[in-house]
């Protein structure tokens, strides 16, 4: 495929992108690392800025709320069984970071496979999903 084609080869495109198809391990464990650090870091940080002035523990709130989101991310992975090669591996690291983003993590997988298995099935609306009317429902 080159910028003057005008079709496109899902072969093509699927030969490009199975490269991130299988998990990298030292690449999950990097942004494991590079995620709940500065994670912890700034949270003992928070808790020491709050006890000697109120906005300057705050203001370090947004970088970790950035960072716990970014950790919600990685146990939502962990969830779909991507960022490690093994399902054990990706279930122990999930609940694991469930303790910090506050969200149970076998609980949450269980109900976000099902949001997954029936997303797009208006006949199955329920769990997880974005309201979606049919035209009859809507007027």
């Amino acid at each position: 495929m080159n910028c003057h084609s005008t079709t496109i080869d899902p072969r093509q495109i699927f030969r490009a992108v199975s490269v991130f198809a299988k998990p990298v391990v030292a690449r999950s464990v990097f942004e494991l690392l590079v995620t709940v650090v500065p994670f912890v870091l700034l949270w003992a940080l928070t808790w020491t800025a709050v006890a000697n002035g109120y906005w300057l523990g705050l203001l370090l709130t947004i970088p970790a709320g950035g960072l716990l989101l970014r950790l919600f991310v990685i146990q939502h992975d962990c969830g779909h069984g991507s960022l490690f090669r093994r399902r054990a591996t990706n279930d122990w690291v999930g609940r694991t970071l469930s303790v910090l983003t506050l969200t149970p993590y076998d609980s949450w997988r269980t109900s976000h496979a099902k949001h997954h298995a029936t997303s797009g099935n208006l006949g199955k609306r329920g769990t997880g999903d974005i309201d979606t009317l049919t035209v009859d429902e809507y007027q």
